[in-house]
């Protein structure tokens, strides 16, 4: 079969007038050559025969061997071949175009004729794409907005964009003006709370918030203590305590500081003393009772402070009177009660001093006292703690010495036994006087360590009025007299001694023979004398009066019923 060539030819290009017009060619030429000057005949043929020189020499060897038709007829079959090869890729390139429209034309024919669709539809589309997948709708064009209408939208826009940054620095500077008026405030009430000297730091777990220390130091809370202790239950005491010391400087909304004191606390708490006679409450200590708006911030960390301190003392006190069962003294459903006068008794306890409305009960002198001084001996046994402190600390050794208990109740109960039983003692010498008025028993020389004016024997002055008076509290109760009697020209020395320590456990009284006739039956008693409790001390009183009164009669039987009736 001979080989068939089918040739597309297309159609001869029809001549542009705009290229073969006069002033394009003169624009080209101007543009190819630069201007007609360059221009010339000689240049023109020399140009003719350097395009000639370059075709021959890219003639195939052997080519100038050929004749001349021979080169035409391989040349133009070369052109052809390459001619054909473009109109088939053209070809292939407009079929493959016209099909994709033809099968994007069929999709969007089958929603509304599918079996129109389906016949000229390709099998490939028909196989991957569904029916009715494609829709278009006609839509009408937007209207082209004209220059000037753009440029006001544009205008308007900027100017709504200037009008909002202004909108937005004008809110941000009112808002950094009210921080920088809060800040102001804050620092202003922090440097007024520095000023009165509560210490400023920084809190543990927030580093970027200020705290104000308002506990003590040489409190529970001290390093030496907690050596010396190892109960879990004082420890966690010793934890509790030191974190309720410290509250945290907060500002609200206006700047004004607050006290965040954390989630243990539960109000201020105060300590009660109630005198407590027949059952019933004679007199109360009044309480204050402000509430944190009717106070400054120094003053609610007075509150604060005066709160743990009396928290602290209350604890210690529980600890001291578990102790001193042996003086009555007893802890009843949190609250401690140990003996007054004859029928009385003293209740201590830990009230909420925002709760009480302030009770104002008459002859509240003793109860105020007690709670004064109790406070007092703790501040005195923190100021012994800082000064154990400073002293070189003990050799380290397998077991820790507990910490000892704090002197608290014992200056308290010995004080009110002391003066108790110093009071009847000298209402007894005063009621014999009145009824053994011919014994002319007179008592001079008063002295006693409760008289804070004086100065008793065996005390010396450390140089500083209130060291005295604590020395003076914190130890032994001393009271001393001289008792006269004309008759049998005797005199006795009275000393009533009081301590609750080892060995006395109570007030014991040492009567001293000072003068007294040799001949005479007081002569024949021991020299000093010591006497457990009053009762015998009156007895024995009793008997030396009787002594005188019998001082003309020398028989030892007078005397020994005398001493019977005595």
């Amino acid at each position: 079969m001979a080989d068939q060539t089918s040739i597309s030819l297309r159609a001869w290009p029809s001549e542009n007038k705009i290229t073969q017009s006069l002033p394009y060619l003169i624009a080209r030429i101007n543009e190819q050559r630069g201007s007609f000057r360059n221009v010339t005949e000689a240049s023109l043929q020399e140009e003719i025969r350097a395009t000639e020189a370059d075709h021959q020499t890219g003639l195939p060897d052997g080519a100038d061997d050929l004749p001349e038709d021979e080169q035409n007829a391989q040349a133009k079959g070369e052109e052809l071949s390459k001619a054909r090869d473009y109109i088939i890729k053209q070809v292939g390139e407009a079929c493959n175009t016209s099909g994709q429209a033809l099968d994007l034309v069929s999709l969007l024919l089958a929603n509304h004729n599918p079996k129109a669709a389906e016949a000229t539809i390709s099998p490939y589309i028909k196989q991957t794409i569904p029916f009715g997948s494609l829709g278009a709708e006609v839509m009408e064009a937007n209207p082209q907005p004209s220059t000037e209408t753009e440029d006001l939208v544009g205008l308007g826009w900027r100017m709504q964009s200037l009008s909002r940054s202004a909108d937005s620095l004008l809110t941000s500077a009112r808002r950094l003006e009210q921080e920088m008026e809060r800040e102001s405030a804050y620092w202003k009430q922090v440097l007024a709370v520095k000023a009165t000297g509560w210490p400023i730091c920084r809190m543990p777990g927030e580093r970027q918030t200020l705290g104000v220390r308002f506990g003590f130091s040489e409190g529970i809370l001290t390093s030496d203590t907690l050596l010396q202790d190892r109960n879990a239950n004082h420890m966690a005491a010793h934890a509790e305590y030191r974190d309720r010391g410290l509250a945290a400087l907060r500002s609200n909304v206006d700047g004004n500081i607050t006290l965040d004191r954390g989630q243990r606390w539960q109000g201020d708490k105060q300590l009660q003393v109630r005198i407590i006679e027949n059952g019933q409450e004679s007199s109360t200590m009044e309480s204050f009772a402000p509430t944190d708006d009717e106070l400054s911030i120094s003053q609610q960390l007075l509150f604060a402070r005066n709160s743990l301190f009396d928290e602290e003392l209350f604890y210690e006190l529980n600890r001291e009177a578990r102790n001193l069962v042996n003086q009555q003294a007893r802890c009843v459903n949190g609250n401690i009660y140990f003996p007054y006068n004859n029928a009385s008794q003293v209740e201590i306890s830990l009230g909420n001093s925002r709760a009480d409305e302030g009770l104002k009960v008459p002859g509240a002198t003793a109860p105020a006292t007690i709670v004064t001084t109790l406070r007092i001996l703790l501040s005195h046994a923190h100021r012994q703690n800082m000064q154990r402190r400073s002293l070189p600390p003990p050799p380290l050794t397998d077991t820790s010495a507990a910490r000892p208990f704090y002197s608290l109740l014992r200056p308290i109960l010995e004080v009110i036994q002391h003066q108790s039983l110093w009071t009847a003692t000298q209402a007894f010498f005063d009621d014999l006087s009145t009824t053994h008025p011919t014994s002319k028993i007179s008592v001079q020389d008063k002295s006693s360590s409760l008289d804070f004016a004086s100065n008793p024997e065996g005390m010396k002055p450390s140089g500083s009025t209130a060291q005295d008076l604590l020395d003076r509290l914190v130890s032994s109760q001393h009271s001393r007299m001289t008792i006269h009697l004309p008759l049998v020209q005797a005199s006795f020395g009275l000393a009533v001694h009081t301590s609750i320590f080892p060995p006395t456990f109570g007030t014991s009284f040492h009567l001293t023979i000072m003068s007294s006739p040799p001949d005479s039956a007081i002569a024949e008693m021991p020299p000093v004398m010591s006497f457990p409790t009053l009762e015998k001390l009156q007895k024995h009183i009793n008997y030396i009066i009787s002594l005188d009164t019998c001082s003309g009669d020398k028989n030892s039987a007078t005397r020994d019923a005398a001493f019977r009736l005595s």
